[in-house]
């Protein structure tokens, strides 16, 4: 349960996890964190995306203050949903704290470049929550987890430079 030592809160959280037992999981410790925090979950990247860019029945929702985003996912996976939000700019400085299961899943973020600090194995443990909570009161958190894609390079000049000596 939520105590008094909340700086802030509610937090609203969009948990991305289509796991019943990973749900129940992460709602207790949100429950026993030190943080007053309301959770919305999807099962899927798909109805997240939807739920972000408020969209169909999602349209009156809320901005999430975090969200915590399952890579494996039955249609559209973490990383896709990553990309997708890296590419808007409305939606890419929303926090993500990214949930794993496996070490593969913790080597293919690593390959990524992000950073250790933006996953944590499933279930989040209760400290890790609290300062993960902790840490959106620090405006220098909300960047981008996954850098848009760069703009395609220029051509080349035709002319070609070279010196004598």
């Amino acid at each position: 349960m939520a105590t008094d030592t909340a700086e802030r809160g509610p937090y609203h959280i969009l948990l991305v996890e289509d796991n019943p037992g990973d749900v129940e999981l992460t709602r207790e410790i949100i429950e026993e964190s030190e943080h007053d925090a309301s959770v919305v979950v999807v099962g899927d990247g798909e109805p997240a995306m939807m739920y972000l860019r408020q969209e169909g029945e999602y349209a009156r929702a809320d901005r999430p203050d975090l969200i915590l985003l399952d890579l494996n996912l039955p249609m559209k996976d973490g990383l896709e949903v990553l990309k997708e939000m890296a590419a808007d700019e409305s939606l890419s400085t929303i926090p993500v704290m990214i949930l794993t299961g496996t070490e593969a899943e913790e080597s293919l973020l690593e390959s990524y470049n992000i950073p250790v600090s933006r996953f944590s194995r499933k279930p989040i443990e209760l400290s890790r929550f609290n300062d993960v909570v902790s840490w959106l009161d620090n405006p220098a958190a909300h960047r981008p987890i996954v850098a848009p894609p760069p703009p395609p390079p220029a051509p080349e000049s035709k002319k070609k430079w070279w010196w004598p000596f």
